[in-house]
Parts: structure tokens; sequence; C-alpha cells
């Protein structure tokens, strides 16, 4: 039995001693190791590590695993230590057997279903699926799914859970959206909120905070203001911030369409205005020129 020192839980499991000598449980440490990958997904680093686990099929050299960590720290300004990356490595390796397998049920499933007179349907929803939309889906997922269900499996763990919390609670939003500007996790557009679900590196890397302040301030150009959570915040309050969330989403949208009635009635307003003063003028012509106006016929 120990204590976790992260989350204080008491526990009879295996434990891990994190980088900082820190003693934490399986959960803690799983999201630590979510964290590093986050930040890594983040970075071109992704490219190299992905690059590194095919060239080596899990057979990890030990000095080359030191370089690679070397390179992360010095080029990718990432830091992580042995024991960390061998866990990274071995988790993007399942990552890439789960990939391939996939890959040749879907091509297999391709060739039982050559026949172009089979419809195919949505696993979750049953829409109707194109061809495209099909041979993507099944390409990449294996299995039949829609663009919109697509999207939820590409979604991060924690940006889906804060999805289906939205949902239950009645609020319009979509999952993975792509803007001109930046990627977010979760937008409401009727609210102009976006949601941002963030590893802990976004508060401490200066280059990625710099990034996403660029892209806060390009969405509000866009009139979306962006609400960020961390992964720990939504782990240990899900249910209460997708309260506080639907609340201010029908704040949001109250004070809008307010917005939009005060503009309409603005617009009208300065329309009347200058035909008046079009009628005013018309009729100081027509006097000038010895006539009546038209309205005094």
């Amino acid at each position: 039995m120990f204590k976790c020192e992260r989350c204080k839980k008491t526990l009879w499991t295996n434990c891990h001693k994190m980088p900082d000598s820190t003693v934490v449980c399986n959960d803690c440490y799983s999201i630590y190791l979510m964290q590093i990958l986050d930040k890594i997904n983040d970075t071109e680093a992704y490219d190299i590590i992905y690059n590194f686990v095919e060239k080596y099929q899990g057979k990890f050299p030990p000095d080359l695993i030191q370089e690679l960590v070397q390179l992360l720290e010095i080029k990718y300004n990432t830091t992580v230590d042995v024991v960390t990356l061998g866990e990274i490595l071995h988790i993007i390796r399942s990552k890439i057997e789960k990939e391939e397998a996939i890959k040749k049920l879907a091509r297999f499933e391709r060739e039982l279903k050559k026949d172009s007179s089979i419809v195919n349907f949505c696993e979750i929803c049953n829409v109707k699926l194109p061809k495209s939309e099909f041979d993507y889906s099944m390409e990449h997922f294996g299995r039949s799914l829609c663009m919109m269900h697509q999207k939820e499996k590409r979604a991060s763990p924690h940006a889906l859970k804060v999805y289906d919390a939205l949902k239950k609670r009645g609020v319009d939003c979509e999952l993975e959206p792509y803007t001109v500007h930046k990627h977010v996790d979760i937008s409401i557009k009727n609210a102009k909120l976006n949601i941002g679900i963030d590893g802990e590196h976004h508060s401490l890397d200066p280059e990625q905070l710099h990034l996403d302040l660029i892209s806060d301030e390009n969405s509000l150009k866009e009139g979306f203001g962006t609400k960020h959570y961390t992964l720990r915040e939504i782990d240990e309050n899900l249910e209460g911030i997708a309260d506080t969330l639907a609340e201010v989403v029908k704040q949001r949208i109250k004070k809008s369409q307010k917005d939009e009635i005060f503009s309409s009635k603005k617009t009208n307003h300065n329309f009347s205005n200058i035909h008046r003063k079009q009628d005013k003028k018309r009729t100081t012509d027509y006097l000038k020129d010895g006539k009546r106006p038209n309205k005094l016929l």
C-alpha cells in the first residue's frame, strides 16, 4: 500500500517513480505520459519519434534512446528522461501495430465489398455514407463511420468527455472543427465560444503559450472567445465544468440575440434618416426649379 504524491490517494496498486523522484499511482503516471505525448504532438518531434519507432520495430538500442533524448532537448525544446521516453516509444509502437492491423482489415473488407450496389451506413448513427467517405473511414479507422463520428475517433479522450457532457445538457457544439487560424477542440458557434483542452506544457512552455495567445487573438478577431481547461481540471471536475459552460452558453446566446435586434433597429433607423434626407433634398431641388414636388401634386 502507498500514498500517491500527486492525487493523495492511498492505493493497493503498482506505483511509478517520476523523474523528480515523486511516487505516483498508475492513473497519475498515465496522465503524465499523455501530457508528454501531447507536448510532442505539438512539435515536429513526433515525426522523428514515429520514424525511430518504425525503424527499430520495438527493439530500441539504449545508446540511441539516449541520443534521441538529447536531440529532443536541444533541437525540439522537449525535455524527457530515458525511462519516460522508453514508455512513450512503446505506446507509439502499439499505436502503429494497431493502425497496421486496422488497415489490413480495411483492405480485406473492401475486397469483399467491391459490388458498387452495396449501400454503406455509419455504425453509430446509421446515416448513409458516400463511397468516398466510407473508403476513407475504413482506411483510417477500420470501421464504417460518418464524418461526425470520424471526428470523435480523432478527438482526445478529454475533449470527447467534455463534448459528451455538453451534448447531454443540450448544448449545440461541434467537436474538432477547423478554423482559418487554428484547430480547436470544441466550438460552440451559436455562443461564439471555443473550448481548448490543454496539457500542462501549454502553461509551462513559453513558445507554446505564445502560439496559444496568437491563436486566441485570431479567434477573438472572428468574434469568438476561448476558454482553456487543463487535463487535470477535466479529470477532477468534469460535471461542474459542463454545468458552468451550459449556463454561460445560454447567457451568451441571449446577449447575441439582443445585440442582433439592437443592430437591426439601428440599421433601420439609419436607413430612415437617409431616406428623409433624400426626400428633403429632392423637395428643395424642386422648389429651386420652381416646380412642386411630386408628393404635393
